[in-house]
């Protein structure tokens, strides 16, 4: 069955990510006259990168576990919840705006926005835009993408909200990705980012000591190990957690991920797939940069921003979000 046509209206927000010219819709790729660029579109999704990226640890764990973080399907609001904190907006803002995710993986974030009735533009560098197409099946707002977070491949100035959670950290240049993105928030619009905080902390974790060898493991192996390991090491992980004062930072000693996140959180049956989820998140990223809430800040009021808010969760995640002046 051929793929049905582009709208002209998504067809006008995207645009060539290596001249930045305009593109033109064929029956299966887009096509950038100015530089004789094609990009294939597969499965109704354009792919402007190669499959074969750095991101290749999240298209696999996205595809596994994809829906795991989705509220609707485990009945929580966690998502719901970061989201709307992290932009400082609430459903009702959303309604009818256009909005752009940036690093959308399996679609958790995705789900949130288009329930409250955005249109959303979302791609991701790896794979997991087809389980985020998977969990949302010809879904009438939602226009994905496979594509470089360092060359967005949309118009300047054409989005009400544009924001990235959970990415920045994991590209190879933070400073670069988000200078990337900020052009593409329109007059009076938002953005909203946030990022590893950078603190001893977060950088003392077991992770970072055992990642330069996970990160180069095949990560199929990787997971089985991890999963396999989890039967003995999430109960303990879990009930060190529970000792008074100090159960916390003890709970750290053992080598899968537990905190305030999810643990009593999701509910119990799933927790420990959550861990799994965390600790396989945790291992495999070629790239991860924690930064400071004042950088994090400084970004936002550098690139002309204003009104700029934001904070630290409990688990060690700056977040901030400014409007562009209208």
């Amino acid at each position: 069955m051929p793929a049905a046509p582009m709208p002209p209206p998504v067809l006008a927000t995207l645009r060539c990510p290596g001249c930045k010219g305009d593109l033109r819709a064929g029956t299966d790729a887009l096509t950038c006259p100015a530089c004789a660029r094609d990009y294939p579109i597969r499965d109704g999704i354009p792919r402007f990168v190669p499959e074969d990226n750095y991101a290749g640890s999240f298209g696999y764990e996205w595809t596994l576990y994809g829906d795991l973080q989705y509220d609707r399907l485990h009945h929580t609001a966690m998502t719901h919840d970061r989201f709307f904190r992290q932009v400082a907006l609430s459903p009702a803002d959303l309604a009818g705006k256009k909005v752009l995710e940036a690093g959308c993986g399996g679609g958790r974030f995705s789900d949130v926005v288009l329930q409250a009735g955005a249109e959303l533009f979302a791609f991701d560098l790896s794979v997991a835009v087809d389980k985020n197409r998977e969990l949302h099946p010809d879904h009438p707002k939602l226009h994905l993408a496979q594509a470089s977070i360092l060359q967005p491949p949309f118009a300047p100035g054409s989005f009400d909200l544009v924001f990235c959670f959970g990415v920045l950290q994991h590209t190879p240049d933070p400073e670069a990705a988000f200078a990337a993105l900020a052009p593409l928030v329109r007059p009076g619009g938002r953005i909203a980012v946030d990022v590893y905080a950078a603190h001893p902390k977060q950088t003392s974790h077991w992770k970072y000591w055992v990642r330069p060898v996970t990160k180069r493991m095949d990560h199929e192996r990787l997971h089985r190990i991890i999963e396999r390991s989890s039967h003995i090491t999430y109960p303990v992980a879990r009930a060190v957690r529970q000792v008074p004062v100090v159960g916390k930072v003890l709970s750290r000693l053992v080598p899968i991920h537990t905190h305030e996140g999810f643990v009593g959180v999701v509910p119990r049956d799933q927790e420990r797939r959550w861990a799994v989820l965390e600790t396989l998140d945790a291992l495999t990223p070629a790239h991860d940069h924690p930064r400071s809430l004042r950088t994090l800040r400084s970004w936002l009021t550098d690139a002309g921003f204003v009104g700029v808010q934001g904070g630290t969760t409990s688990n060690a995640l700056n977040y901030a979000c400014g409007d562009r002046p209208g």
